[in-house]
């Protein structure tokens, strides 16, 4: 599998290690930003296949991130990071495409599990030749 680029943008900087361990193990290379607006230039200039997003130090919700993110880089695929029930999070995400969530925790095994549907999801798109 071709490395993979992440963002990864979560203002508590001892989240991110935790992110981004997980990650390496998997291949993938990862850029950390701890502010909304950073991820926003960042996406309207480079391609991230996906983005792990929880709080960030200017904006109070992890959804009206996703919004925008969304809106701005469309296919990139999203995980939030939040300790609200699934119930909550489907249901404020619902229409995002998002491909799940995981708890401020980082429970390996969850973000493990997100990362393989999210390559199942890459590996089954034709590449441009």
């Amino acid at each position: 599998m071709e490395t993979l680029h992440a963002l990864i943008v979560e203002k508590n900087r001892s989240i991110v290690p935790a992110i981004e361990e997980i990650l390496s193990k998997k291949s993938y290379t990862s850029t950390a930003v701890v502010k909304k607006a950073e991820a926003l230039r960042l996406l309207k200039t480079r391609s991230f296949p996906l983005a792990i997003v929880g709080k960030t130090e200017d904006s109070e919700s992890v959804f009206e991130s996703m919004k925008e993110m969304v809106m701005t880089s469309p296919m990139t695929s999203l995980i939030l990071i939040s300790d609200l029930p699934r119930e909550a999070v489907d249901s404020k995400a619902e229409g995002y495409g998002i491909l799940g969530h995981i708890d401020r925790s980082i429970p390996v095994e969850s973000l493990s599990l997100l990362l393989e549907q999210f390559e199942k999801i890459t590996q089954s798109i034709p590449r441009k030749t």
